[in-house]
């Protein structure tokens, strides 16, 4: 799985390290963060966008946001400074934007439990059929 956060991809990972590191550093459930995002998201889709991204944005804050795609991001590839993720959240801002590149990063935190969802939808062992 990759996460574009302003311009650079990052490939992501799903592992029992990432929830573990996410855990330590926030106290924070990562899977149980990760479902929140997908409920608040698709729960208020009659509402405004505005009020949509201020909703995700009470779920957790910028930082804890940050080491949620960090932690992430590092099973992959362990020289990324949490810095330079807070710097990317930074530039894509939290307003909707017509930018691809510079989706606001809550939105990004969505997609990811999106691609997370599915990737372990697929990773389920096919049922055999009987014979």
């Amino acid at each position: 799985m990759d996460i574009n956060l302003y311009y650079k991809t990052y490939p992501v990972k799903m592992a029992l390290g990432a929830m573990k590191e996410f855990h330590s550093l926030t106290g924070l459930d990562m899977w149980c963060t990760l479902l929140k995002f997908r409920e608040c998201f698709y729960l208020s889709i009659e509402d405004p966008m505005l009020t949509r991204l201020s909703r995700l944005n009470e779920i957790v804050d910028f930082h804890t946001g940050a080491k949620l795609l960090h932690c992430m991001i590092r099973i992959e590839n362990k020289n990324i400074p949490l810095c330079e993720i807070e710097d990317a959240m930074f530039r894509c801002g939290w307003g909707f934007s017509e930018d691809e590149n510079a989706q606001p990063w809550p939105l990004l935190i969505v997609k990811l439990a999106n691609d997370i969802d599915e990737y372990f939808e697929q990773s389920k062992p096919k049922k055999k059929a009987d014979t």
